[in-house]
């Protein structure tokens, strides 16, 4: 079997046009030669001053407990693809990616053919229902759109006996804190889910800063006063999951579940997509389009929400040689989850076999200094694939 790890070379919404210069770059002004702090801004876009000279919020703490108990009471009703619908009006981005992929997912039969009987076993799309705990809401200033505020919140899963699943080739809890972040496109459209991104078990959500209401205070996706720039956090995140230690971008994120834990997960095919002999094995984890967000900590870092493509691939030598004629191969086998989201009934892939995760992530990103980022979270799951 062949294996490939990919080069560092996320293709970032912002910086897809020298992805190995754009991840240099980032990889600079994490490591000036003499760095300065300055006051950290609270805020990218202008925003309206209330009577107290605080700022107004995007969402009052009551719309905000509205939008978090509408989703709960309709997500409850979701135990099955027939019963999950009503909740696609209620979710965006990578909650809606995901979802729409679960809806479309179809049962299969898993066969055992070994021994001196065969058996099968019919296997359905599964889908998680919660219990949630009192929330907590992190109510940004408001500051144009999408707006955006984050739910933190303890849930804990009814009906399963599973504790962890893995999440871009890293193992982390179905249940315990998390981070939901919901989402605001325009002025009039509905409040919608965004993500939900777990965090791996001993992990805690920084404190953020407030102002003298309550409310925190964003912070640009541009600040250069951080460790990176947070819309730099994904592409450095990505060149350690691509390489792990091998990559540059680990003088910048620290070690972890969600970054040299993720490559671990891949090289040991945590999602169960092997090559057979003589085939290629390669994973890359990608930017996406999805609005990134940024809220200020306590300590005058950010934590930084945003969404990442995790694609792992199988092919024999001549798909990724780009050769004319493409030989076949011997039968590639399909992982159970990626087989609910092909045609049914058909062959295994004698060519290629591709599955894509979309995934969710906060991180922290701490002022310029020593620190390193830690990405603390993760949400998503499979959400496409293909096969010849």
């Amino acid at each position: 079997m062949a294996q490939r790890k990919p080069p560092a070379r996320p293709r970032w919404r912002r910086l897809s046009s020298a992805p190995a210069f754009a991840l240099a770059a980032a990889l600079a002004a994490v490591l000036p030669v003499a760095a300065c702090t300055s006051a950290p801004a609270s805020s990218g876009t202008s925003a309206t001053a209330g009577a107290r000279g605080t700022v107004a919020p995007a969402v009052t703490a009551a719309q905000a407990r509205q939008v978090f108990d509408r989703y709960v009471a309709t997500a409850a009703k979701a135990v099955s693809p027939r019963l999950a619908s009503p909740v696609l009006s209620l979710v965006t981005g990578v909650e809606q990616a995901v979802l729409t992929a679960a809806i479309a997912s179809h049962s299969i039969v898993v066969s055992n053919a070994q021994g001196a009987y065969g058996s099968s076993l019919s296997v359905k799309p599964d889908f998680a229902i919660y219990a949630y705990g009192s929330p907590t809401f992190y109510l940004p200033a408001a500051a144009g759109y999408p707006r955006f505020f984050v739910t933190s919140v303890e849930r804990t899963l009814r009906g399963t006996d599973s504790t962890t699943a893995g999440a871009g080739g890293a193992q982390v809890p179905l249940e315990g804190p998390t981070l939901m972040l919901f989402q605001q496109a325009s002025a009039g459209a509905p409040w919608l889910l965004a993500s939900i991104s777990q965090l791996p078990s001993g992990v805690t959500p920084p404190k953020l800063a407030t102002d003298s209401a309550g409310y925190v205070p964003t912070v640009p996706l541009s600040d250069a006063s951080l460790a990176a720039q947070p819309d730099d956090t994904g592409p450095l995140q990505a060149g350690v999951v691509d390489e792990g230690q091998a990559s540059a971008a680990t003088r910048a994120v620290a070690d972890g579940p969600l970054t040299t834990g993720m490559y671990q997960g891949a090289l040991n095919h945590a999602g169960g997509l092997t090559a057979p002999h003589g085939d290629v094995y390669e994973w890359e984890l990608d930017g996406s389009s999805l609005p990134q967000f940024a809220l200020r900590t306590a300590a005058g870092g950010a934590l930084v929400f945003y969404a990442m493509t995790l694609t792992t691939t199988v092919a024999v030598p001549d798909v990724i040689n780009k050769a004319d004629p493409v030989r076949s191969g011997p039968p590639i086998q399909v992982p159970v989850g990626v087989q609910m989201l092909l045609p049914p009934g058909r062959p295994a892939p004698l060519v290629e076999l591709s599955s894509s995760q979309t995934l969710s992530f906060a991180a922290i990103d701490p002022v310029s200094g020593n620190a390193k980022i830690q990405v603390i979270a993760v949400g998503g799951g499979l959400t496409s694939a293909s096969a010849s």
